[in-house]
């Protein structure tokens, strides 16, 4: 069991969410609330999984928990190239988030291989 909020990929994520959810709010109309709800429970649920997976019973619990954060972060690439293509967010605010959701995912699938590493 460790604190998850001293895991540099949790801050990260959890700025990154904090971000998505500035973004998004002054998205309004009916054909984009539903891409909004999506895009803003995808990008939570990065840093969600992380804290719960970090306070599970051993590396292997871990390592499926940093497993699904790594889809949630997929997810939530998908949601912002969607936004992007349907000009519902401009390229100069998309292309920074899509960058740093990448990030945050290239520094998941590190930490999931050394967990894994780890609990052999």
């Amino acid at each position: 069991m460790q604190d998850f909020r001293k895991l540099r990929v949790w801050q990260r994520a959890q700025s990154f969410a904090a971000n998505v959810y500035g973004v998004t709010q002054h998205l309004r109309g009916r054909d984009v609330v539903s891409l909004r709800s999506q895009l803003r429970r995808a990008a939570q649920s990065i840093a969600a999984n992380i804290a719960e997976g970090a306070n599970s019973a051993g590396p292997r619990d871990f390592a499926r928990y940093l497993q699904i954060a790594i889809g949630s972060a997929s997810e939530t690439e998908s949601h912002l190239d969607l936004a992007l293509r349907t000009a519902v967010i401009p390229a100069a605010v998309a292309m920074p988030l899509i960058d740093e959701v990448v990030a945050v995912r290239k520094m998941l699938i590190v930490l999931r291989r050394r967990v894994l590493e780890s609990g052999d």
